[in-house]
């Protein structure tokens, strides 16, 4: 028992001092800085800080509070969040899987993949360096894994990321591409005030908004795909790893933990917005769903009730997805970056995969056919 809580916290320690390192690593790729010199700074007044203030999560806490010493700017709660979760990560890595050579290459994955969310939630950039390195860290834990014998395994799950994300991608800019936009909602008028009167922070807040919401507007044009190329590499390293019939349930899983994260703000924006006709087709929809998995699974219903009750949910469910191409295209597209969902959900299926796909099979491909 002491031995375990030895090695416990020891796990946690590297953990958390790791962390701190990838948080250097993924902030100074954005800031184009050496990730060696010069040491640790304030991001605001760039005054080098103590050892004593560098100890991951306990200083920011303890010593200087969250502040800097030097100019008293408040330092971003990301550190001591991404010093504590790499921690719980490693531990959850080892109790896991134990202290192989195989949580070795999970954890450089694990790693990696911090540093890429942390990029991507920040700036909405994945750097190629990293993905080349994720890539070919997936690619030789996979073959690690499963042995050089079964190579095809690692080679058809990688072939099998990048079609299913690309056919996705460029599937859904088609799908939004058509959608009518509706002239009276989209004129703009040209009175402005001929005061010279200094913005506000709401309104340069709302005109960054707009501005990074044009830029993703124009790369989706120009790109003629929705999600990112990034995320293309961030599902080849999934298949690799793990197989083709995971990877794409991965990314399936991917897409409704993003649609999941989206739903508060998006309903609270067709509030905003007065779109009551598509909240209400919505909400129905999700409920009706919801209803006929219970029905299914829980409450026994026959084949002719089945069917109508599939027949309502496709019709109402084509009826939301025309009202929701509509909005989309006229209010604009999520700046909520992808990659993170792919990134969980490729550990959770690493973690958990024949449990989730157990229960696929069992609960919900079932309901469907």
């Amino acid at each position: 028992m002491y031995e375990i809580f030895l090695i416990s916290f020891f796990v946690l320690v590297v953990g958390a001092c790791i962390g701190s390192f990838l948080n250097v690593v993924a902030l100074r790729a954005l800031s184009d800085e050496s990730i060696v010199f010069p040491n640790s700074k304030c991001p605001s007044c760039s005054t080098p800080i103590k050892w004593y203030d560098n100890i991951p999560v306990l200083s920011y806490f303890l010593t200087f509070k969250g502040k800097c010493r030097s100019c008293g700017c408040k330092v971003s709660i990301q550190y001591p969040i991404v010093e504590a979760l790499t921690a719980i990560l490693f531990l959850a890595c080892v109790i896991a899987f134990g202290l192989t050579l195989k949580t070795l290459f999970i954890l450089i994955l694990l790693c990696l993949s911090i540093v890429l969310s942390i990029t991507d939630i920040k700036e909405h950039i994945t750097f190629n360096v990293h993905l080349w390195i994720f890539i070919g860290a997936a690619i030789v834990t996979s073959l690690y894994l499963h042995g050089l014998k079964n190579w095809s395994f690692t080679v058809l799950g990688l072939i099998a990321g990048i079609v299913v994300m690309e056919i996705i991608a460029r599937g859904a800019y088609y799908f939004l591409k058509k959608a009518p936009v509706n002239d009276e909602k989209n004129e703009t008028t040209n009175e402005t005030n001929t005061d010279n009167e200094v913005q506000s922070k709401d309104e340069k807040n709302e005109e960054n908004e707009e501005n990074e919401e044009n830029e993703i507007k124009e790369y989706i044009k120009k790109k003629k795909r929705v999600f990112g190329e990034g995320d293309t590499y961030l599902t080849a390293a999934a298949g690799a790893l793990l197989g083709w019939k995971y990877a794409v349930v991965a990314i399936i899983f991917a897409i409704v933990l993003q649609a999941v994260c989206l739903v508060p703000s998006f309903l609270k924006g067709l509030y905003e917005q007065k779109q009551y006709k598509l909240l209400v087709s919505l909400s129905v929809f999700l409920g009706l769903s919801l209803l006929y998995w219970i029905m299914f699974n829980i409450i026994p219903m026959n084949t002719t009730g089945a069917i109508v009750f599939v027949v309502i949910l496709a019709a109402i469910a084509f009826y939301v997805l025309k009202l929701l191409r509509n909005t989309i295209y006229e209010k604009g597209f999520s700046t909520i970056p992808f990659g993170p969902a792919i990134l969980v959900s490729m550990f959770i299926m690493l973690f958990w995969g024949p449990v989730i796909v157990k229960f696929i099979k069992s609960y919900i491909w079932l309901s469907v056919l």
